[in-house]
């Protein structure tokens, strides 16, 4: 058997039987509530799969031919064999579905609930394997090793479905309380004479961190002190030192928002100048958006997933929106503060 034949996954299957059906691909997107793109590279696959065209375009849709028909039924009832597998296999109260996902640290406790949040609307339990995120997550997701995880700018995958989360929004500062940074506006100068510890999100590697990028273009020295991927490691040493952390996200902030011992600047605007300084742009607002993804082989198109790409969506909005709210308030004390100088008669 041709191992090529492993491409026909229950969801090509889905897409080669709804073109049969309904001869359309925005209809067959609309059915199977995906996009349009994915039918499109489903048929190129099944095209590749089978060496045939399947589909002639026609004025009114695509015409299948004499082999899509010989192959539609087959496909009808390989898809009816497999949805009966899993009416079985979901049936049995002691099977508990395990899912393996990968996650970096300072986003595991967030993805746990929102499984456990899913879980409990669906009704259903499942045993959740937290991995490290790392560099060849997709890689991983392709081969089945692994269901989900989330990652931030994803590169495409044939086998790989992404969908978008939200924006990493926010860039910060962070110190111990009455640190000599704080005393100041933050500006480049004013961060750089200070020894500086970064967050490493790629684990597997050794990427540079985009203002390491930034120094070196500059052909200046830069006092990197210590790079971690965990955020309390980095927490606990800045406060034993003088030691600046940078770090970015919603989730980050989450680290740190309740501790005493620390301050933060929010840099999000100061690191967008920076950025566009870097690359001579000349409206520094026009930066490169970053964003989170959910990223998922295209087999795993059922109930659960539409749901935790829901629910992760909702939460992070809801963090991100606290902020924003805090943001507010601490302006509006700030305001409050300001005493109104009094003018004697």
């Amino acid at each position: 058997m041709r191992k090529e034949l492993s491409k026909l996954d229950y969801f090509t299957l889905k897409v080669l039987i709804g073109l049969f059906e309904f001869k359309n691909c925005s209809v067959v997107a609309e059915k199977l509530n995906t996009t349009q793109p994915k039918v499109s590279r489903a048929l190129s696959s099944l095209r590749e799969v089978i060496q045939n065209e399947l589909f002639v375009r026609q004025q009114y849709g695509l015409q299948p031919n004499s082999m899509a028909e010989k192959i539609y039924p087959l496909a009808k009832s390989i898809v009816a064999t497999l949805e009966e597998i899993d009416q079985v296999a979901m049936s049995q109260s002691d099977v508990i579905r395990v899912v393996n996902v990968a996650v970096q640290e300072h986003m595991s406790a967030f993805f746990l609930e929102a499984i456990s949040e899913v879980c409990i609307h669906l009704k259903q339990e499942v045993s959740v394997n937290i991995q490290p995120w790392c560099d060849n997550v997709s890689q991983l997701i392709a081969q089945g090793k692994l269901d989900y995880a989330i990652t931030v700018n994803s590169t495409y995958h044939e086998m790989i479905e992404n969908l978008e989360l939200g924006e990493v929004s926010y860039r910060f500062v962070v110190a111990k309380k009455d640190h000599p940074i704080f005393r100041k506006p933050l500006n480049y100068s004013s961060l750089i004479e200070n020894r500086l510890v970064f967050i490493n999100y790629c684990q597997v590697g050794s990427k540079p961190n985009w203002f390491e990028s930034i120094v070196k273009q500059r052909g200046e020295e830069l006092k990197l002190i210590l790079k971690t991927s965990c955020h309390n490691m980095a927490l606990d040493h800045i406060v034993k030192s003088d030691d600046v952390c940078c770090t970015a996200s919603i989730f980050a902030y989450q680290y740190f928002k309740n501790r005493d011992d620390i301050d933060f600047i929010d840099a999000t605007d100061f690191c967008h100048v920076e950025l566009a300084k870097a690359k001579k742009e000349l409206v520094p607002s026009d930066h490169q958006k970053v964003y989170y993804y959910l990223q998922y082989h295209h087999s795993n198109e059922h109930d659960f997933t539409p749901l935790l790409s829901e629910v992760l969506k909702r939460k992070i909005d809801l963090m991100q929106d606290e902020y924003e709210q805090s943001k507010s308030l601490g302006a509006k004390i700030d305001t409050a503060n300001v005493r109104t100088p009094i003018v004697k008669p």
